[in-house]
């Protein structure tokens, strides 16, 4: 995989020390983290070595929220190998409150993760958007405002959830494609390779 040099278009963050501040990383990817190190360069370290969760953790939480919610419907949409109609419905549902963000779509997308059992690649990603701004609290009772962590640690579940479904010696190569895609969303693209198929959208 061809890892950039030059900084991420969509991420703010100078250094990846910044963007760790608020990522559990396991003690084999913190190894790799040096105070003025970039984010572009700490995640090809991860990449490079194959440290697949902390990646993924870590390229979750350095995106904005709407572009890594978009890397988890790309990704689940492109690798799970049998998604049930559930799982479409929140995908798509999911895709659709990124192009067109609102307060019914947001709980709309928890109320399909909820009939998924809040189980699944897909059921996270709907729950990232749920996650992702608004009240945690039922409609009509006192604002409950989100943890920041929640949403991308919802993105960094679902896209592993994805990866990790199918095929064990195919698992390095939907590792690579997941953070190609992240990638691409990352550098203000849409996140699909030549051999993805187009996603619906929901509202």
């Amino acid at each position: 995989m061809k890892i950039q040099t030059e900084p991420f278009r969509k991420i703010v963050a100078p250094t990846a020390a910044e963007i760790c501040e608020r990522v559990e990383l396991s003690a084999e990817g913190r190894a790799f983290l040096l105070p003025a190190l970039s984010p572009q360069g700490f995640l090809a370290l991860l990449i490079d070595a194959q440290v697949m969760g902390d990646a993924v953790r870590f390229l979750a939480f350095a995106l904005p929220a709407r572009e890594a919610i978009w890397w988890a419907c790309a990704v689940a949409h492109a690798t799970l190998p049998k998604p049930t109609e559930l799982d479409r419905a929140c995908i798509e549902r999911s895709a659709g409150f990124v192009y067109a963000s609102s307060e019914e779509t947001r709980r709309a997308c928890f109320a399909l993760a909820e009939q998924a059992k809040f189980e699944g690649a897909a059921a996270y990603a709907a729950l990232a958007v749920f996650w992702s701004g608004g009240s945690l609290a039922p409609e009509g009772m006192p604002d409950v405002d989100p943890d920041p962590k929640l949403c991308p640690i919802g993105v960094g579940a679902s896209v592993l959830l994805s990866i990790t479904t199918g095929d064990p010696l195919e698992l390095p190569l939907r590792f690579e494609q997941a953070m190609e895609r992240g990638m691409i969303i990352a550098n203000g693209g849409n996140g699909w390779l030549k051999e993805d198929r187009p996603l619906k959208l929901t509202n």
